[in-house]
């Protein structure tokens, strides 16, 4: 067995204590549990005696987790010079609700996955959900109260949460720069040279948002648009080196962003055909505006064909200052696979990422 698999993360007993920070919900873990609201603790759902949770074969069976948007009629187009009001929590203007994108064909990120500006920063978010061993894509962002020091992954809500009357997941690994040198199959996922360049960091607590903890679903809905959470994990070999220190690299989030950016470009490992999950996409077009429901924030936006498992992934953008920065993740697709949409971030995302209830 390899040092890599040898040094995954037991699911123990788990303490959980749900706190209200705003609108943040906030899980400590080392498994998953039921949420019934009463924030009672959880009981385990992977293994808890087994050291090597995350096996060659688990890992291949992990399926990936894609909330899909019911299409429907195309959006009015919005009106030119559209001053950009923000959202006040009453019905939004049908303008916001931009048409549809043009497809953009993803990509595949050029290995190694250190060769591109801030993808070494992408990797993989596997975890244990009530349907079996599932996956998804997440990004390392900088930590507020560690600068240099992160151990901070950010990832969407339905990564973490099933949503309204569903369970936190356990067992989440992080395995950042999955597959940089192509090396891998679906039959060696163990072996961390070819999968986990940096290794495979486990856990030890989740925050996502109220509002997708007590409202997300498996389409669109209000709770959509605070489809985000974020996931501290711990060095796998209990050394000191912070997640950011190994990989190299962690975007700054970019909170209250432009939404007229020229471009963001968001990235993940998608999964379902064409896609196999071994390898980094990408996409870059200038984000517009989905509204999923007159009541919450506009969704951003952009054409891609990126499938299920990309979910979570970073979206980056360019800031005025010339530093690379996170702008959202990836959170819903179209039936068709033409386009995906993530979260706008605003106070509420900021205020999870600061104080995530006092877990950290």
């Amino acid at each position: 067995m390899t040092r890599g698999v040898r040094t995954l993360f037991v699911t123990l007993t788990v303490a959980v204590s749900l706190l209200v920070t705003g609108t943040v919900m906030a899980l400590t873990l080392d498994g998953a549990g039921n949420d019934d609201g009463n924030d009672r603790a959880p009981g385990a759902l992977a293994d808890p005696g087994d050291p090597a949770h995350w096996t060659p074969e688990r890992m291949s069976r992990a399926k990936p987790r894609d909330p899909k948007s019911d299409e429907g009629p195309p959006a009015p187009a919005a009106a030119p010079e559209d001053p950009d009001p923000q959202p006040t929590g009453g019905p939004l203007p049908d303008v916001l609700a931009e048409a549809k994108p043009p497809p953009v064909q993803a990509r595949p990120i050029a290995r190694p996955y250190t060769g591109e500006a801030g993808t070494v920063a992408v990797g993989k978010l596997f975890f244990e959900a009530p349907d079996g061993p599932s996956v998804c894509s997440g990004t390392v962002v900088a930590d507020p109260k560690r600068p240099g020091r992160s151990n901070l992954v950010w990832t969407a809500g339905h990564c973490v949460h099933a949503g309204r009357g569903g369970t936190w997941f356990g067992s989440l690994q992080f395995v950042p720069a999955f597959n940089s040198s192509g090396q891998a199959t679906l039959a060696n996922l163990g072996n961390p040279g070819p999968v986990a360049p940096f290794g495979q960091w486990p856990a030890t607590s989740v925050a996502t948002s109220e509002q997708w903890r007590t409202g997300g679903t498996g389409s669109a809905s209000p709770a959509t648009a605070h489809d985000y959470a974020v996931v501290e994990v711990k060095n796998p070999d209990r050394g000191t080196r912070s997640l950011e220190e190994v990989v190299g690299r962690a975007l700054p989030v970019w909170f209250d962003a432009p939404r007229d950016l020229p471009a963001a470009s968001a990235y993940g490992y998608p999964q379902d055909a064409p896609f196999d999950g071994l390898t980094m996409f990408g996409c870059t077009q200038a984000p517009r505006r989905v509204t999923v429901d007159p009541n919450a924030p506009p969704l951003l936006r952009i054409g891609c064909t990126m499938t299920a498992g990309a979910s979570g992934g970073g979206w980056y953008a360019t800031a005025p200052d010339g530093t690379l920065r996170l702008i959202g993740n990836s959170a819903l697709s179209g039936a068709g696979h033409t386009w995906i949409a993530g979260p706008y971030l605003g106070p509420e995302a900021r205020r999870m990422l600061e104080d995530p209830g006092g877990k950290r």
